[in-house]
């Protein structure tokens, strides 16, 4: 494992030992490997030797094995994926439909080895995946109620939407920018994180609170649970490390209290 190291810069070398290194098991390749931190924000730069994977990445794999055992033989769509869950998922699970929005691109059309979707404005027939995944996605949309209607419609009853977000939970949610007439008002100063498909990068649209589970129910009806994980020996050590499952009702809320009226 140590000769994986010869790919990085000397500099960086000596950096990582002095960050230190962790020995453990990633649950995305699932073998023995090394933990090493590119930088203090681990969240973005704490890496598995082998497959480069990262805390949240580890984390949501970790989440799914434990709620979705049998994820591999699944519909997945996944929005804007990268990395090493990327590949994980496009190499093991058949039923793995991956996407991206390009600007100008006409929305379910193949563009540069995905499928164009505008969450907002899904092309997917009702009740396509069992399971619905964006990593770091929902901070970024324009319409995120639309959005999460718009999950929550391609799912199958009982289906669930599994992901991360950087989640401020002791505060309001701040919304930052604003759609008007095609346009983006700013209300704060831009920030824009990286976007591995666009140089520009990705606008961080709102900055989700306190208030993100209550949201998604009145939205789109579906119920979450937050799982916060911390598990050295997994590389699974960072702050807004949470992942979030979002369940699809098996039936409509008013089948389950009907009977209890008829009683």
């Amino acid at each position: 494992m140590i000769k994986r190291l010869r790919n990085i810069s000397i500099g960086d070398v000596f950096k990582i030992f002095r960050r230190g290194l962790n020995t453990g098991y990633c649950p995305i390749c699932e073998k023995k490997t090394l933990f090493y931190k590119k930088a203090d924000w681990l969240r973005d730069n704490y890496h598995c030797i082998r497959c480069s994977s990262i805390p949240r990445q580890r984390a949501l794999l970790q989440v799914m094995q434990q709620f979705f055992p049998d994820w591999r033989n699944l519909n997945i769509h996944e929005s804007s994926p990268s990395g090493a869950t990327f590949k994980k998922f496009s190499s093991e699970c058949q039923g793995y439909l991956p996407s991206q929005f390009f600007s100008g691109i006409p929305p379910g059309v193949l563009y540069s080895g995905h499928r164009c979707e505008d969450l907002a404005r899904q092309t997917f027939d009702d009740e396509s995946f069992d399971l619905v995944i964006t990593q770091d996605v929902l901070e970024h949309l324009l319409n995120p109620i639309q959005s999460l209607k718009e999950i929550c419609r391609t799912l199958r009853p009982g289906g669930a939407h599994i992901f991360t977000v950087p989640w401020y939970s002791w505060q309001d949610t701040k919304i930052r920018a604003i759609q008007e007439d095609d346009k983006v008002v700013y209300l704060e100063e831009p920030d824009y994180h990286v976007n591995p498909i666009n140089n520009e990068g990705s606008l961080v649209v709102t900055e989700w609170g306190k208030d993100l589970i209550d949201t998604i129910y009145a939205s789109s009806g579906m119920t979450t649970t937050v799982i916060h994980i911390h598990d050295k020996q997994a590389g699974i050590e960072a702050k807004f490390i949470e992942v979030f499952v979002s369940r699809k009702l098996s039936g409509s809320t008013s089948s389950l209290t009907d009977r209890w009226v008829r009683q």
